[in-house]
């Protein structure tokens, strides 16, 4: 299984903020951190502000934060949502291309149980079990003004 850069960048976003405790972040500033793209950053925090993860406030002064508990938000619901309509193949994807051999393949059983596995196992699991070593995450992300807070 694979997601796309969409879901990881969307996590990174979460854990980013779970352990930036309360405090506002910007899209920059966790790219940058990440040494990623602040514009693919701030794609995937629109979408999760969209979903109702992340609480934003615009402007200067600005940035984003969890808008809910990190206990609350699970990483099979996170990316099942992120990954909606991207298939793991062509077949399966809502604007897939039509196969020779589609409706007598067995393939997509097969590959819809592995999906379901895969996301079974990451729907036990929530944003907290992903930071519970906060002070580590917070230490490799630059947040050295959370870390003299704990």
């Amino acid at each position: 299984m694979k997601i796309t850069n969409f879901s990881d960048y969307a996590l990174r976003i979460l854990i980013y903020l779970a352990v930036n405790d309360g405090e506002l972040a910007s899209a920059r500033e966790i790219a940058t951190n990440y040494k990623i793209s602040s514009h693919h950053v701030a794609k995937a925090s629109k979408w999760l502000t969209r979903q109702g993860y992340v609480a934003a406030t615009r402007g200067k002064g600005g940035g984003m934060k969890l808008a809910v508990a990190p206990e609350t938000i699970t990483i099979g619901k996170v990316i099942r949502q992120a990954e909606a309509g991207s298939g793991l193949v062509e077949c399966m994807r809502k604007r897939g291309k039509f196969c020779a051999i589609e409706g007598a393949c067995g393939l997509v059983a097969i590959l819809n149980e592995a999906r379901d596995t895969f996301f079974n196992t990451l729907d036990r699991y929530s944003l907290a079990d992903a930071t519970t070593n906060r002070n580590s995450i917070a230490r490799l992300l630059s947040l050295d003004d959370m870390l003299a807070t704990h």
